[in-house]
């Protein structure tokens, strides 16, 4: 079969979609995986094809910087918002050439828009996603930093949320089903309802250990654990981090990935100076808020790029990131302690997660972070067996799950493969 797997965003939204699609192609399968331009060598890096969005996702982030509290979330999605308005046409028809073809399209939630490309094609579909976007009783929109009000209240706000998100671009989806030989669709909310209602398979590629299968979700939506990512068998380690890492204690890695935080001087001195107020050491990753355009490395301080984190983090007493889906997943794989830095979006909840989990101590938002609040969080999380001992506990319950195989299977299935 020839499987599109339809993914934008970050590295951290493109990364999972890597090991279901070499699962696939372990299986004999033609897999392509769509991905902004700056992130598609991290998909042939796996050994699989991509097939390049017209638009960089890095720098859809330029420019934005996060600001504290509710307003400033409602602000990081007016932002999404605008940066998707921008590109989401030419993403659209991008994936129309790309799905050409295709016997099966999977798709994450930013590429949602292939469900008519689907349609019209008259090829199967399936959602994953690396958050819960079903509507629940028991919590709030995992994008929308709330404290819950009530099982009534939670669900009509989900339900809210994912209908809104959908109306600014149904002039789009109306034109592209015109093309595609449609009819109209009706208003997002219904059609969102009427997709649900077919038994749509939407799977959910995080572990019910972490974020439960909710007893109010459709049948169809299923919790199936973690999609863990491909790691290119031809990478090495540079010299300088063996060297910095064998020289001491586990160090404290510093991970924000491709979060936004405004002035990277500024961070870069809050982490050395936490650092040395804690007395621990640290592997700073730069990601894309230009950290490495500081000074050079501290001595307890090492600067560096891109590195997977399955194995740095195997080799971290603690991870300090944003709580992205995919740098949360890795942590927790690892089964090391987290001290949770959210910044926006769906970051906050995971930093929830972490704290309620018992493997991190309370989260620092990241209008808050300084100095004296980051060393306090590098003594605790080290300082503190519990949190090292629940993340381990957490890691071995995480480790019997293959959400990798179980979407690949469901991807058969539809295909006709399976019975």
């Amino acid at each position: 079969m020839r499987i599109v797997i339809a993914t934008a965003g970050s590295t951290g939204d493109v990364l999972p979609y890597t090991g279901i699609g070499a699962r696939l192609a372990e299986r004999g399968h033609d897999v392509v995986v769509t991905a902004p331009r700056d992130v598609a060598s991290h998909v042939t890096d796996a050994g699989l094809t991509a097939f390049e969005l017209p638009f960089s996702a890095r720098n859809q982030l330029e420019g934005f910087t996060p600001t504290p509290g509710f307003r400033g979330q409602l602000a990081a999605l007016q932002w999404l918002q605008r940066a998707s308005d921008e590109h989401y046409e030419a993403l659209a028809y991008a994936l129309r050439d790309a799905t050409r073809g295709a016997d099966v399209l999977l798709m994450s939630p930013l590429m949602i828009i292939g469900l008519h490309l689907a349609e019209g094609l008259g090829i199967p579909s399936l959602g994953v996603y690396l958050q819960p976007m079903t509507p629940t009783r028991a919590y709030m929109p995992s994008s929308l930093p709330l404290p819950s009000l009530g099982g009534p209240f939670n669900r009509a706000v989900g339900e809210l949320f994912l209908d809104t998100a959908g109306k600014p671009f149904w002039p789009l989806v109306q034109r592209l089903r015109t093309q595609l030989g449609l009819s109209p669709a009706p208003p997002p909310g219904r059609y969102r309802r009427d997709v649900m209602r077919t038994g749509w398979p939407l799977f959910n590629a995080f572990s019910p250990h972490v974020v439960r299968q909710e007893p109010d979700w459709p049948e169809n939506v299923r919790t199936v654990g973690y999609c863990w990512p491909v790691t290119d068998p031809s990478w090495q380690p540079p010299d300088e981090l063996e060297a910095f890492l064998g020289s001491g204690p586990a160090p404290i890695v510093v991970s924000f990935g491709s979060a936004p935080l405004g002035d990277p001087d500024e961070a870069r001195r809050t982490v050395v100076e936490a650092a040395r107020r804690a007395g621990v050491r640290v592997v700073l990753q730069a990601g894309w808020a230009r950290l490495d355009e500081a000074d050079g490395s501290h001595d307890d301080v090492l600067v560096v790029g891109h590195v997977p984190h399955d194995w740095l983090f195997a080799r971290a007493a603690a991870v300090v990131h944003h709580c992205g889906a995919g740098t949360t997943a890795a942590g927790l794989r690892a089964g090391i302690p987290a001290i949770a830095v959210p910044v926006m979006l769906d970051e906050p909840f995971w930093a929830k997660r972490l704290y309620e989990l018992g493997v991190a101590p309370a989260p620092i938002p990241v209008a808050k972070l300084d100095a004296d609040r980051l060393a306090t969080a590098f003594t605790a999380a080290t300082a503190d067996p519990s949190y090292r001992s629940k993340a381990a506990e957490l890691a071995a319950l995480i480790a019997t799950e293959d959400g990798n195989g179980a979407v690949a299977d469901a991807v058969e299935q539809l295909g006709g493969l399976v019975p």
